[in-house]
């Protein structure tokens, strides 16, 4: 009996999920990922105009709103930015989100596009409510904010945004809290999604007085949230998954859902774990165990041997969360716009799914594949 406990106890330390070295892993790999209590207070100022100019949308023919973009729009987008305001040393602000907001490569709602509206590449995140912020820049409209997130930068709209001193932002981060552990709790008119973070001040049995971004309180039951982050089990993971299986994929969470990349950050935040925004920054983070594979029967041997539910499957411009084997057959879940069978068929999904890959026809998957890492 004892030599069973001490293998299991083993097997259980084995596959613990190290949140303090993955965490640290990715702050220190990813260039976009900061953390904000440890923000200087003073920031270059041609660091900063290097930051705001350095993305740029995709090359050919693109949209902005229902008519073709011109140079003009690029130039006017451009201006509202604001560069020349800025100053050699920045003074940095800090502050939160008041709401979910999303954050913009430039500052404007404008839609850009390459004929599907929904593919915004002017879209770069959605911010939960109490997103920590690093407050840099303001655009020429005074309209906008441009600010640094632990995981991204960009800009987000001033009226979404509560200033405060540094010492207030450390007094919230530091608080007790709980985490949304379903795909979205309301209280009242705010929502805060999976992986969010909720601080409250005292609780009594089930319930809880949390702290809202406008400073205000609340008394609100335990529902859909736990209290601190979850311990890493394999059938918490699957359990949040299954939850969400057919909700529409949304480009960049901008209706308040999610895009494959999104989904993998908020799902394993629930667990404390803090990884980049898309997936390219996501297949630095982990221990790479398989780049490139000749055949499928070599992917899925691979696989096999791996741990679900913490092993993610990285493509171009994409990522896929392993959810083990049944009955034999590879089980994937992931948020995706389309997908093609082995036949070259091209299949619209649209939505968090679950594909079983040899039921489904969908062995060449091992052809696209670029990465495959572990978090551990």
């Amino acid at each position: 009996m004892g030599i069973i406990l001490y293998i299991l106890v083993i097997l259980n330390f084995t596959y613990a999920l190290n949140v303090y070295q993955i965490n640290q892993q990715a702050y220190t790999l990813i260039k976009h990922m900061k953390r904000i209590d440890h923000f200087p207070q003073v920031f270059d100022g041609r660091e900063l105009r290097e930051w705001i100019r350095e993305d740029k949308f995709p090359e050919g023919r693109l949209f902005i709103d229902n008519r073709e973009l011109r140079e003009e729009d690029l130039l006017k987008l451009l201006e509202n930015t604001n560069l020349e305001k800025i100053e050699e040393k920045v003074f940095v602000k800090f502050g939160w989100t008041l709401k979910r907001t999303n954050m913009r490569m430039y500052p404007s709602m404008v839609n850009i596009h390459k004929g599907n509206p929904k593919i915004d590449y002017n879209q770069y995140t959605l911010l939960e409510p109490f997103t920590p912020l690093a407050i840099l820049h303001y655009s020429k409209d005074g309209e906008w904010f441009y600010v640094q997130a632990p995981y991204m930068r960009g800009w987000v709209k001033k009226q979404d945004v509560l200033i405060s001193s540094r010492e207030e932002l450390l007094n919230i981060i530091q608080k007790p809290f709980l985490v949304v552990v379903k795909d979205k709790v309301k209280v009242g008119d705010l929502v805060f999604g999976l992986g969010s973070r909720i601080p409250y001040l005292e609780k009594r049995g089930e319930f809880y007085r949390i702290l809202l971004p406008n400073l205000s309180s609340f008394w609100i039951r335990r529902e859909g949230l736990e209290e601190g982050f979850l311990s890493f089990e394999e059938e918490k993971v699957k359990s949040i998954l299954d939850s969400l299986l057919n909700t529409p994929y949304d480009w960049g969470g901008k209706e308040g859902r999610w895009d494959c990349s999104s989904l993998v950050q908020s799902l394993y935040a629930v667990f404390g774990l803090e990884l980049p925004r898309n997936s390219a920054q996501q297949a630095q983070v982990g221990r790479v165990v398989a780049d490139r594979f000749s055949s499928y029967e070599e992917f899925k041997d691979t696989l096999k041997d791996l741990p679900p539910y913490r092993t993610l499957i990285f493509m171009k411009g994409h990522v896929i969360i392993y959810g083990g084997l049944e009955k034999g057959d590879i089980v994937l879940y992931h948020a995706i716009h389309r997908i093609t069978r082995e036949d070259g068929t091209t299949l619209s999904v649209n939505s968090i799914t679950k594909n079983y890959v040899e039921r489904e026809r969908l062995r060449n998957i091992y052809r696209r594949v670029i990465s495959i890492n572990v978090l551990d």
